[in-house]
């Protein structure tokens, strides 16, 4: 691998871990380090390993944003390596490896490396099965199906999406007639394999109802319409603002040119997998995987014709587009803007999830000091209910500790009910009360630096009167979303 490569993939690793801490926690990665500490074959909302790796990060390195987002940085980098061995494999030259290394740590590589998310493993589980298959239609030893399900098999313990991979290069690898590659038994171990590992999984949402299709009618429901309307333009996006016409190259080469047709089985995935979310109304990001593949095609051409004459315009020519598509991606998905400027800057209207990781310590404040604030009797027997799982897990990891926190919301229902002899219940947000009475809002959440996120203004409120039996209402508290 060229040593200007590594240099790209080490950069990448070094700029995500730099501005790990710049903001705050995600909500979801607080939801993660709690339910990793609940360890399980499975929760409502997602597999077990993104959690337990989480968890495993605070439990190494304490209770900070970096700690959960070291492997992030970590993915982001191996996704950059990855691209140039995938472009090698695929013919480029080091020239082309250099092009597909800086197009993909310039695309949505920052999404994936910032945030510790399902999402994170998900594209990389992608990433290095599409470099497994590449090698195999190239001609490398069929064994290798052993290893690519093991791949699967792991990365379905951490998203579902993998699926919809497994499936749509199934068919192109069948479109294609590659009948050769069934005859064999090895993608059939492979197959069991991946089974075996997913097993546990499968088991554990069979015997509690299967929560997460509930949540994907959910996610249909609620956002279909929008995710549909902005499917393709987030394609582009996830290639890079200005960088998509390499991958719009590499889908063309994959479907037409008669030197990648190898690996044209790609190119009927990346189109079934996009037309499938389109149908089921699914989030953009669920085909983002795929995209890395897209940009490698289209790097091969691309660095061949940057070894052409005028080497230097051309080197300009390729070099402005990616420095300003990563400045844009930068601005947008990492913590660049201080924090005092966010509200003011728009970004935070671009990308919601800027906003969701400010304020939390403010929030586990703001109910440590309502809970200062009742009798003594009542905070020896209080407790906390939460609208959300953030807000859960703020006060449980960043508040004083104080305070058994509750809430309904996903898996943290499995957490609960309080005891039957709470006298006092701070209601945090706007959560269900079922059974309570006797209330009075106290204050309001504010994170101090005007950044609108779902908790920036919501009410703090202390309810004296209590069910005398948790168990009975509890299933009331209960919500999937």
């Amino acid at each position: 691998m060229p040593r200007t490569v590594i240099a790209i993939a080490v950069l990448t690793v070094v700029a995500l871990l730099l501005l790990a801490n710049a903001y705050g926690f995600h909500r979801d990665e607080l939801y993660f380090v709690v339910a990793g500490q609940h360890p399980s074959w499975g929760y409502d909302d997602q597999p077990p390993l993104t959690p337990i790796l989480c968890a495993l990060g605070v439990a190494v390195f304490g209770t900070s944003p970096i700690a959960v987002r070291v492997l992030p940085a970590l993915v982001a980098g191996a996704c950059v390596a990855l691209a140039a061995a995938m472009t090698r494999e695929m013919g480029g030259t080091r020239r082309a490896q250099e092009a597909a290394a800086i197009a993909v740590a310039f695309s949505g590589a920052f999404f994936v490396g910032h945030l510790a998310s399902t999402a994170t493993y998900d594209v990389l589980a992608w990433v290095v099965i599409s470099w497994l298959v590449i090698r195999i239609l190239r001609g490398a030893d069929a064994r290798g199906w052993l290893i690519v399900g093991v791949v699967v098999g792991v990365g379905l313990m951490n998203k579902y999406t993998l699926a919809l991979f497994g499936v749509t290069i199934v068919v192109g690898i069948l479109i294609e007639r590659r009948w050769a590659i069934f005859r064999s038994p090895w993608p059939w171990a492979g197959a069991g394999i991946a089974l075996a590992l997913w097993a546990p999984n499968l088991v554990w949402q069979a015997t509690h109802g299967l929560p997460q299709l509930e949540m994907a009618r959910h996610i249909a429901t609620a956002s279909g319409a929008d995710d549909r309307a902005t499917l393709i333009p987030l394609q582009l996006i996830f290639a890079g603002p200005l960088l998509w016409p390499i991958a719009v190259l590499g889908l063309g080469r994959l479907a037409f040119a008669p030197d990648a047709r190898p690996w044209r089985p790609f190119a009927w995935a990346y189109l079934l997998a996009l037309t499938l979310t389109y149908a089921q109304s699914g989030k953009p990001y669920y085909t983002a995987g795929l995209i890395p593949v897209l940009i490698v095609a289209g790097a091969v051409p691309v660095g061949a014709w940057l070894e052409r004459g005028r080497s230097w315009l051309r080197l300009a020519a390729f070099a402005i587009p990616a420095a300003v598509s990563g400045g844009l991606v930068a601005v947008v998905a990492l913590p660049v803007i201080p924090v005092t400027l966010l509200a003011a800057s728009g970004v935070n209207d671009i990308n919601k999830e800027q906003g969701e990781q400010v304020g939390w310590p403010e929030l586990a404040a703001s109910v440590d000091k309502v809970a200062a604030g009742l009798s003594e009797a009542e905070r020896a027997h209080a407790v906390v209910i939460t609208a959300n799982y953030g807000e859960a897990g703020a006060i449980q990891l960043l508040g004083s500790g104080s305070l058994k926190v509750y809430s309904g919301h996903n898996s943290y229902w499995y957490w609960g009910p309080p005891t039957d002899d709470t006298r006092a219940v701070i209601v945090v947000g706007r959560a269900r009360i079922a059974g309570l009475g006797d209330c009075r809002m106290e204050s309001r959440v504010d994170n101090g630096y005007g950044v609108q996120n779902q908790e920036q203004g919501a009410p703090i409120t202390v309810c004296r009167q209590v069910p005398s039996s948790w168990s009975e209402v509890w299933p009331l508290y209960r919500h999937l979303d």
